[in-house]
């Protein structure tokens, strides 16, 4: 069981849309795990195989408290009962209070707004007495999202990633067959993710983030419904 739950599409998308965050949780002593709906088979770099140990550098290099990946087709995510099914058994089992997803609106990827979709009916459909699976019902207090790279509107809050980006750098580059490695020549690359113009607009996501804060990096996350702020000066604080 873990207090926070991040779920992606595939391996790597938490640990660009919230590695640094993951990391800040652990340093503050909340439990953190991580689902990835599908193990990336269909990329074009790299096979199941090779990110599955990806996946565990990574890990490893997050210390997170718990990692499961799914068998969701990769490339062809849906919204359907057996999807559902199997993502409510990860949330019952995992019980977490806050679960982090990504924002379901249509992006560049489909399977990012399909696992979005899924992950968010899943938070509630998780807590139904009569909707059985192997674990007890439970329902998250929290759903929050993350969106992908680019920064189209104002965010409801960003967490201060600043003391721990190389952490977040480290956890990134350990997906070697999906992400440049530094100084590495990408003249023939085939995807956006692995070229070195991928760091660039990572890096000014993240600085634009931080400088609506007054911090050098941030990460922005999106809620439903207001958030509950019990220390005021702190939470405003530059």
């Amino acid at each position: 069981m873990v207090d926070v739950l991040a779920i992606g599409a595939h391996p790597d998308d938490c640990e660009i849309s919230m590695a640094g965050t993951i990391v800040v949780l652990k340093r503050q002593g909340y439990t953190v795990g991580v689902c990835d709906l599908t193990a990336g088979e269909a990329g074009t770099y790299g096979s199941a195989d090779i990110r599955r140990q990806e996946l565990q550098n990574a890990t490893e290099i997050l210390q997170l408290d718990a990692r499961v990946t799914l068998d969701l087709p990769d490339g062809n995510i849906r919204n359907t009962e057996e999807n559902r099914l199997k993502v409510i058994e990860v949330i019952r089992q995992q019980r977490p209070r806050i679960v982090f997803a990504f924002y379901p609106q249509m992006p560049r990827h489909p399977d990012h707004y399909y696992a979005g979709l899924v992950v968010k009916e899943c938070v509630f459909l998780a807590g139904l007495e009569k909707l059985k699976t192997d674990s007890a019902p439970f329902r998250p207090k929290n759903l929050i999202y993350f969106k992908e790279l680019l920064i189209r509107d104002q965010p409801d809050f960003i967490v201060d990633v600043t003391d721990v980006w190389e952490q977040k750098v480290a956890a990134i580059r350990a997906y070697k067959s999906q992400v440049t490695q530094e100084d590495e020549d990408d003249t023939d690359t085939k995807t956006f993710i692995r070229s070195n113009a991928f760091w660039d607009v990572m890096e000014a996501r993240s600085r634009t983030a931080g400088a609506m804060i007054g911090v050098r990096y941030g990460e922005p996350f999106y809620c439903d419904h207001p958030a509950k702020i019990q220390d005021v000066p702190a939470a405003f604080e530059r």
